[in-house]
């Protein structure tokens, strides 16, 4: 076995290994400049497809694509009176029923009729109540309101059509903030934190946007090593909009940051002896072993 310096190659070895692991670590938490960047798509705090319970036609769309609402809203109405009839049709059922358990009772505190009956006669006025507030709560899908204030993305239907019940009707996006969906390597992880500040150019617009990540996913993905991270967007121009995409760029300053902090790891591997060097017995025990 060759000698180096006076030193076995046995006695280099654990020094390299832990020279190469810190060198490697120092590769993966400071990336090259132009490997801080990676592309996102800006979303709506809130957005849904809106459906309705029932199957009645559409009488009203008072908004359109690209219309602004308020929470509360009706977005779409539609043509009830079919199942309004039927309600005043189980309630009147209900007053019978009730009118009837009432007379029931009469009845059997004279003992002119048995206990039985008086029971199905209050039975069935529970179930003609309980029909009623069935048919009451399907009606409130007759009134499609709006869950938050935004605007409107795309509608479905028309006005006049009968959609199927719980058919996709129309799709809406929340006013106000917006966030920044992206998926980052996974090696970003070493210095990006929630908090952690990044500059997004706008394809569309040329707009530079500052964020601030908000969220990173609990797991990366094992196959592509990337993570989703969800960033804030607290002060967006008024023409940019959910869906565009772009560039988000690492703060210069973080990436510097993180690039000390695996300097200074790399230093403190090369001056502390490893744990394998620690173990091992010096040279001349070694030989005098031998």
């Amino acid at each position: 076995m060759r000698s180096l310096g006076g030193l076995s190659a046995c006695r280099i070895a654990p020094w390299l290994a832990g020279s190469v692991l810190a060198t490697s670590q120092v590769w993966a938490a400071g990336p090259p400049a132009d490997a801080n960047t990676a592309r996102g798509v800006l979303r709506a705090e809130s957005e849904a497809v809106l459906a309705s319970s029932v199957s009645e036609r559409i009488v009203k769309m008072p908004f359109r694509e690209g219309d602004s609402f308020k929470r509360g809203d009706v977005l779409v109405s539609f043509d009830c009176s079919h199942m309004a009839a039927e309600l005043r049709a189980a309630r009147a059922g209900a007053e019978v029923e009730s009118r009837n358990s009432v007379v029931q009772n009469e009845l059997l505190s004279m003992d002119a009729t048995g206990r039985a009956d008086a029971d199905i006669a209050k039975f069935k006025e529970k179930e003609k109540v309980a029909q009623a507030d069935a048919i009451a709560q399907r009606m409130t899908g007759c009134r499609l309101v709006a869950p938050f204030a935004g605007r409107v993305v795309e509608t479905m239907v028309r006005v006049n059509e009968t959609p199927a019940a719980n058919e996709k009707l129309i799709r809406v996006v929340s006013a106000g903030p917006l966030e920044l969906h992206m998926v980052v390597p996974s090696k970003w992880l070493t210095w990006l934190k929630p908090g952690s500040q990044l500059a997004f150019v706008v394809d569309e617009t040329g707009s530079t946007l500052q964020t601030k990540v908000l969220r990173i996913s609990g797991a990366v993905d094992a196959v592509s090593q990337t993570v989703k991270v969800i960033a804030a967007v607290p002060n967006a121009p008024a023409g940019v909009l959910p869906g565009m995409s772009g560039r988000a760029t690492l703060d210069a300053a973080m990436a510097g940051t993180s690039a000390s902090v695996a300097d200074a790891q790399l230093t403190s591997t090369r001056t502390s002896p490893t744990q394998s060097q620690q173990l091992q017995p010096p040279a001349s025990t070694e030989r005098r072993s031998k």
